[in-house]
């Protein structure tokens, strides 16, 4: 785990004019996304709107206090200080200090859009305003993730306040926050019984939609949750699967057996190349894999995409055609297929079943049949689901270590058979770590937390 840090971009303490000024920070934990995440990423401009609750004239004849400038791209200067040709104090004469209500985000809403398949699109992360000059209420709606993990995005967000009495010189601070949760999956095992071989995760059922109020003061702050903004999810807060299944984008499938990842100090991350996955955070129950096993109550759960081996190499799961079980329940599983070396272990292609034949797309065009090269093999996978309860929360990173030693899990809650224990075990070992930088001057809170669970999937 990358240790946490803080960077921080003080500029010059000279002002040319009136024009508004800022130096910002953000938690300075590293991820695949480096686009998002780190500090740097910043320099090429963030956005900011501002309020004036000193300017009559903004507010409208209902109440509602207009932006005095609004989503305004600042960017870095050769002081380190970021600015806009279009932010400008707005005066500080006789009782009035000049004083502005700043928040800010990164990345674009033009980014974001771009990060989810949508046809509503066009539509999605709108920023409204409904605040008042008591009272602030600005919003981004309308945020959603994307169901490929691949393409989740962090989002940052800030809020100051500042005068031009106080800050024309100084500069505002922006202390940017994660307002995301990453999600991270791990494993291993030691059986000596069986292998297991992993090509792809899902997270099931998260909070996938939503609605971000920048001025919202969190629940918590002084137990740690962030102290910018809060999501506004409402009662049944739209949930959907995230995933993703290893790609021929060098993805290499991922070995757990008496040689490799058979130790909690050895396991590997199982995202693969899509890597942390941003969910939006919320609290979620378990999926009740006995009593609603086709999860109609939307309950959290893991997937993992895997197959099973005995020692010998012959397959025990996904079921093969000649399995001790039920043929019908056998053929009716969902099994992902994909073209791996056999050398390496790389995939090269996902493929698609039709009869005997295998096929790049889903339309089984004849055009589009793999020619399997000699170097390769098809393997067959299917999901392995964990029933599980988080409390998640914004700005915390959670990676989830799950042992394989006595059993993988149940059928997928989107299998035909739902919550049936896969070779009839009964137990998967999950250890659950999360921690959050702290928003500060350089201080660094260690919130990491080690818990111990097992989860008693019966049978």
């Amino acid at each position: 785990m990358s240790s946490c840090s803080q960077e921080d971009m003080p500029g010059s303490q000279t002002a040319a004019d009136d024009l508004v000024s800022f130096h910002v920070s953000l938690p300075g934990v590293s991820s695949r996304s480096e686009d998002t995440n780190k500090l740097g990423a910043l320099a090429s401009g963030f956005f900011v709107t501002a309020f004036c609750d000193e300017d009559e004239s903004l507010i409208s004849g209902d109440g509602t206090l207009g932006e005095y400038f609004s989503e305004q791209k600042v960017t870095q200067g050769i002081d380190g200080k970021f600015r806009s040709d279009l932010c400008h104090w707005p005066g500080n004469k006789g009782e009035k200090e000049g004083h502005l209500k700043f928040f800010a985000f990164y990345p674009s809403r033009a980014d974001l859009r771009q990060s989810v398949d949508d046809s509503e699109t066009s539509s999605r992360f709108e920023l409204t305003n409904h605040s008042s000059a008591s009272t602030y209420s600005y919003n981004l709606e309308k945020f959603k993730i994307n169901k490929d993990i691949a393409r989740h995005v962090d989002f940052v967000a800030a809020a100051a306040d500042g005068t031009e009495t106080d800050n024309l010189f100084t500069g505002v601070e922006l202390n940017f926050q994660h307002q995301m949760t990453r999600v991270g999956l791990r494993a291993w095992g030691n059986n000596a019984s069986y292998d297991v071989e992993i090509a792809g995760v899902r997270i099931g059922r998260p909070v996938v939609e939503g609605t971000f109020n920048f001025a919202a003061v969190p629940d918590n702050p002084e137990k740690g949750d962030n102290s910018v903004g809060a999501w506004a999810l409402g009662e049944s807060p739209t949930r959907d699967c995230v995933e993703y299944i290893f790609r021929e984008s060098g993805d290499v499938v991922i070995p757990i057996d008496g040689h490799n990842n058979n130790s909690a100090n050895s396991a590997s991350s199982i995202m693969g190349n899509g890597g942390w996955s941003m969910v939006i955070p919320y609290t979620h129950e378990a999926w009740n894999h006995h009593d609603d096993a086709p999860n109609t109550l939307q309950g959290m759960y893991f997937s993992v995409l895997l197959r099973i081996t005995d020692k010998s190499g012959i397959r025990l799961y996904p079921y093969p055609g000649d399995s001790s079980l039920d043929d019908s329940a056998a053929q009716k599983m969902t099994v992902i297929y994909l073209a791996v070396e056999t050398s390496s272990g790389r995939v090269m292609k996902r493929l698609y079943k039709n009869d005997s034949r295998y096929f790049t797309d889903t339309d089984f065009n004849a055009a589009s049949e793999y020619v399997l090269p000699a170097t390769q093999e098809i393997r067959e996978y299917g999901w392995a689901a964990l029933p599980i309860a988080t409390a998640w929360k914004a700005g915390y990173e959670y990676t989830y270590l799950l042992d394989y030693s006595q059993g993988v899990g149940l059928h997928d809650p989107d299998d035909p058979n739902p919550g049936t224990p896969i070779l009839n075990e009964v137990a998967v070992s999950t250890i659950v770590n999360q921690w959050q930088d702290a928003v500060g001057e350089h201080e660094v809170i260690d919130l990491t937390v080690i818990d111990n669970s097992t989860i008693n999937i019966g049978k």
